[in-house]
């Protein structure tokens, strides 16, 4: 499980505050995997044998499970230990009721271990990949809590069964409260994927309202056992907030294996290409468990850093992503559209971003639409690194069925519809700052001239506001870099053909005559090929950087040897027209 940052955008001001206790989180629920049924809730692989719920100690004392319940409202469970070590996990612990500082553990229904031991549906029933060590717990029942559906929550307590003595974890909706004896059903109404659990989206920080939020888990497949914000015995976590152009970095630490005694810490960055390295600040840690330091920073690209290196001189580094504050106009680039989206062709709206700047950026606040009415791109972090390019789409499933191979993909909870012939698209920072703007008019490409093809920014020119920013594209590249945008980047057209003579005899040597073509994005083309006495051969209407000729004609015949011409339409929207000509010999 990998615990993301919380990215704040406020407009107040905080006095800074040098290093202080921090909330301690205790003992959490920090990964569910609820209702994993591939097929239906019993159905193998998968079924209610294979949820869990993944326990960490955080405290600074040792965590005995006696007397302690795993409830979601309607049926409570009493934690125990297997009868016997299951198959696949030998280097698991199945002899420990409690739970070191640090340690972690997974509490798995009794089906899991029935299931998991059965050759003859092994694999069918794939075993947990759970971490050596972690200590494996079960239910005195054969499915958790009755069997966790998609929307329950859990509460972690002790006491009896009909009475809560203390409660010691929730992982439910915001403001919802359990008290004995259990009322109902206890919602954690986040539905989540086939495969994917829910984790809290902060132990530390953020965490002021009571119980903590959970979200969906970013990392996928499941990591039962791993808290990746454990490291070596520490918990480290950070958010940052926007004060009048000053972001201030909350960072808290806490030592869940030891103390702080003399551990020193510092907040660094390094440039995009990692040869320059910055120092914001730096300090030394008391003989307390738990810290949270506040730091101001004047926000620029780079790749920010905090580091702890205990007094045994071990040395923990936690990146700290503030691109949210320094990456805004100019850091995300429209490059490709889609507005004509068919259901009938399988192919949905959607458009391409880039970050064209030197750092990854988080999409996480990102928002998208027109001057009436935008939606966010991302529901949590989600980072796009310098150079890639993701596609926002209405529908994903669709568009992998179009498009397979394609990297990196968002389905925005909301859509913002696109028009089929005009729009206007912006993409605006977590600020609110336009970070880009692209418009796209029909009448641009001509009667006709605009069809099934996606629309691709041409590299090097226009701003997105004209039609000197946009060429049709006859074969879409979303989530790759596009070729119609580099061969369109230019303000006159040309031709060069070759090879001189050119043999089309099924051969690979001179088989074929190569057209390659540049032109303005607001020309329409056309090539065609004469013989010597000027009678038609071949036309090509499709536009594209490089038409091969086989040598044959409209009607698919041999051409006949001897001298011909190439002949280059070029018609720009206004309707001048500009011609290039070229010749060569065709052999046989």
């Amino acid at each position: 499980m990998r615990l993301k940052p919380i990215i704040y955008a406020a407009a107040a001001i905080i006095a800074i505050a040098s290093a202080s206790t921090a909330q301690s989180p205790g003992v959490v629920i920090t990964e569910i995997h609820r209702d994993p049924a591939a097929g239906g809730k019993t159905a193998i692989p998968g079924g209610y044998s294979h949820s869990f719920v993944e326990i960490a100690n955080f405290g600074g004392d040792t965590f005995f499970f006696k007397d302690v319940f795993l409830t979601n409202g309607k049926t409570a469970d009493s934690i125990r230990l297997f009868d016997a070590p299951v198959v696949g996990h030998a280097s698991c612990r199945f002899d420990d009721a409690h739970l070191p500082p640090g340690g972690i553990a997974v509490v798995l229904p009794q089906n899991y271990a029935v299931r998991v031991a059965d050759s003859l549906l092994a694999a069918l029933s794939p075993v947990h990949q759970i971490a050596d060590g972690t200590v494996l717990l079960t239910v005195n029942h054969k499915n958790l809590c009755g069997g966790l559906a998609n929307d329950d929550g859990v509460a972690l307590y002790r006491g009896t069964r009909s009475q809560i003595d203390s409660l010691i974890s929730l992982a439910a909706d915001p403001g919802v409260y359990v008290s004995a004896p259990l009322s109902g059903k206890i919602p954690l109404s986040l539905r989540q994927p086939k495969g994917v659990s829910v984790v809290p989206a902060s132990l530390v920080l953020g965490n002021r309202s009571g119980n903590r939020r959970y979200i969906l888990s970013p990392t996928v497949p499941l990591t039962p056992g791993r808290y990746e914000a454990l490291l070596d015995g520490m918990l480290i976590e950070y958010s940052a907030e926007m004060f009048f152009g000053t972001v201030q970095c909350s960072v808290a630490v806490v030592f869940v294996t030891e103390n702080g005694q003399n551990a020193a810490w510092r907040f660094y960055s390094n440039s995009s290409s990692g040869t320059a390295e910055e120092e914001i600040g730096r300090g030394v840690f008391g003989d307390r468990r738990q810290y949270s330091l506040a730091i101001d920073i004047d926000p620029k690209p780079g790749n920010y850093v905090f580091e702890v290196t205990t007094s045994g001189g071990r040395t923990v580094s936690v990146p700290i992503d503030l691109s949210g504050f320094w990456a805004a106009a100019g850091s995300l680039r429209v490059t490709e559209i889609y507005p004509r989206g068919s259901a009938k062709a399988g192919q949905p709206e959607w458009f391409e971003l880039q970050n064209v700047s030197p750092a990854g950026v988080n999409l996480n606040e990102w928002t998208f639409g027109n001057p009436n009415d935008t939606g966010a791109l991302a529901a949590s972090d989600l980072i796009l690194p310098p150079g890639q390019f993701i596609v926002v789409t209405k529908d994903t499933a669709a568009m992998r069925g179009k498009y397979p191979h394609i990297p990196i993909m968002i389905k925005p909870a909301r859509w913002i519809a696109l028009n089929n012939n005009n729009d206007t698209l912006c993409v605006l920072s977590p600020r609110g700052v336009t970070a880009d703007i692209a418009i796209y008019r029909s009448a641009w490409f001509g009667r006709g001239g605009w069809t099934t093809q996606s629309l691709e920014r041409v590299s090097g020119n226009g701003n997105g506001r004209d039609s000197v920013s946009w060429t049709l594209c006859n074969t879409p590249t979303p989530g790759f870099p596009g070729n119609a945008g580099a061969w369109r980047a230019v303000s006159a057209p040309s031709m060069e053909i070759g090879p001189t003579p050119f043999k089309p005899n099924g051969k690979k040597v001179d088989s074929f005559l190569s057209i390659r073509l540049k032109a303005p994005p607001n020309c329409r083309i056309k090539v065609k090929i004469l013989s010597f006495d000027g009678k038609p051969l071949k036309t090509f209407t499709d536009e594209k950087e490089v038409i091969m000729w086989d040598g044959k004609t409209d009607k698919s015949r041999p051409a006949p040897p001897g001298p011909i011409y190439v002949i280059a339409e070029f018609t720009s929207t206004g309707g001048k027209k500009v011609t290039v000509r070229k010749n060569t010999i065709l052999w046989r």
